[in-house]
């Protein structure tokens, strides 16, 4: 099979996810690792209203702010493992292609995988 044919027939679909997605959620990941991994290197003085916002998270909610960064990485996780699954289920069969989709879904979670679960494979043709 060639790769025009592949390509019209779905095995290589990928679609990147959408630029501000991805800033947004790696700026988030960043904030929400640096806060439960490092508090005490936040420069919180120097932020803000925001600076003043994560110390109140750091002091009062430290130990649900490392909760909600260990779910959200372990949600991010579980869905790159589907989308590899979605992957097959919607004729990706391409493996360099279904890790795309795994390492996109692994950084930047429903951003990536909510393409992946609308995406309408072509229909096959009947001879």
């Amino acid at each position: 099979m060639t790769g025009a044919e592949r390509l019209r027939d779905g095995s290589c679909h990928f679609q990147r996810s959408r630029l501000i997605w991805m800033i947004a959620i790696t700026f988030g990941m960043i904030v929400l690792g640096w806060i439960t991994l490092w508090p005490s290197t936040i420069p919180y003085s120097y932020l803000g209203i925001f600076g003043t916002f994560l110390n109140y998270l750091v002091e009062n909610y430290h130990k649900w702010v490392c909760y909600g960064f260990w779910v959200s990485w372990l949600i991010h996780v579980v869905e790159a493992f589907y989308g590899v699954k979605l992957c097959q289920s919607k004729g990706i069969t391409d493996p360099a292609v279904q890790f795309h989709w795994f390492i996109q879904t692994l950084l930047f979670g429903y951003a990536s995988f909510g393409l992946l679960v609308c995406y309408k494979p072509p229909a096959k043709k009947q001879y």
